[in-house]
């Protein structure tokens, strides 16, 4: 069984279930010496197995990432102590709620199961021989940890969290990374560049901050003033201004792709109507990004 879902702010989980296999090979295997009730997230042999499989397809290695390994530890010594094979955990846990609570944020996020292999080479090949797994295993992902438990009648239970994570950015940095992709698109469609001003800089970092704080688009909660009450309070007086906001878009380009695939949006962003910009990140908790960006023409 495969399930995928579609998360709040674009991020992705996708899940896969393997049957029990009903034999198995017999090759030497640490995971074979640890006695019922043990599990360990400590599995090189498990990342390095993923990294070879990824290798033939000329894709870039996983990395061991400690909270996803934390992530899939507890799971696998969920479905050992309770002894049933399941992504819902039984406290009703689903793949992206175990990896939120080690505090990783993603992008998208994957897990795989299984139950009864009993070494590396045993639980990758069942895994590879299936396809929903395998297009886990070769996924756009970038990070990784992985676990197996024992149960009491010495099952072996495997879980691999596979993880995108969200970047990390410093809020001026990632505003100026905007400023400059809007004006490299500019360029490229013979438009003059925008000017900074921090005045509107000022305004859109803030108005970006109150909805990180508030966790959406159009917070409810209007007390602390709308954006065109941010920039009036910045002191800076203009002829015309426009906004533009987005949310879920971890990187300056592909927040920029998103207003430029909408054709009212596009022709505000490359037109001749604005001269100045002042662009705002901010993200939430959570790691979810939110994007603040005004185009101006002064009064003066």
């Amino acid at each position: 069984m495969t399930i995928s879902q579609t998360l709040a702010a674009g991020a992705m989980v996708v899940v896969c279930i393997l049957a029990r296999p009903t034999s198995g090979a017999d090759e030497p295997d640490p995971v074979r010496e640890l006695p019922p009730g043990k599990a360990t997230a400590d599995l090189p042999a498990l990342l390095e197995a993923h990294n070879r499989e990824r290798a033939k397809e000329k894709l870039p290695p996983l990395k061991a990432k400690p909270k996803l390994q934390a992530a899939a530890l507890a799971h696998a010594r969920d479905m050992a102590e309770h002894g049933k094979m399941a992504h819902e955990g039984t406290d009703g846990s689903n793949p992206a709620q175990r990896v939120e609570r080690q505090g990783y944020h993603f992008r998208r996020t994957g897990e795989n199961v299984a139950a009864g292999q009993r070494s590396v080479a045993e639980v990758m090949k069942a895994w590879m021989d299936d396809p929903p797994h395998k297009k886990n295993i070769l996924g756009d992902f970038s990070e990784m940890g992985g676990a197996v438990a024992i149960s009491g009648d010495g099952t072996p239970y495997w879980c691999v969290d596979f993880g995108l994570p969200m970047p990390e950015f410093d809020p001026a940095k990632a505003a100026a990374g905007l400023v400059e992709a809007i004006n490299r698109e500019r360029s490229k469609a013979g438009k003059p560049p925008l000017t900074a001003r921090q005045k509107l800089n000022d305004a859109a970092r803030r108005h970006a901050q109150a909805m990180a704080e508030a966790a959406a688009l159009e917070p409810k909660d209007n007390s602390s003033g709308n954006l065109i009450d941010r920039i009036k309070e910045s002191g800076y007086t203009y002829r015309t201004i426009a906004g533009l906001a987005a949310s879920g878009s971890p990187t300056p380009a592909e927040t920029l792709k998103t207003w430029l695939d909408q054709p009212s949006q596009r022709r505000l962003l490359l037109g001749g109507e604005f001269t100045e910009l002042g662009a705002g990140y901010a993200a939430t908790s959570k790691g979810v990004p939110y994007w603040s960006f005004i185009l101006a023409r002064p009064l003066r």
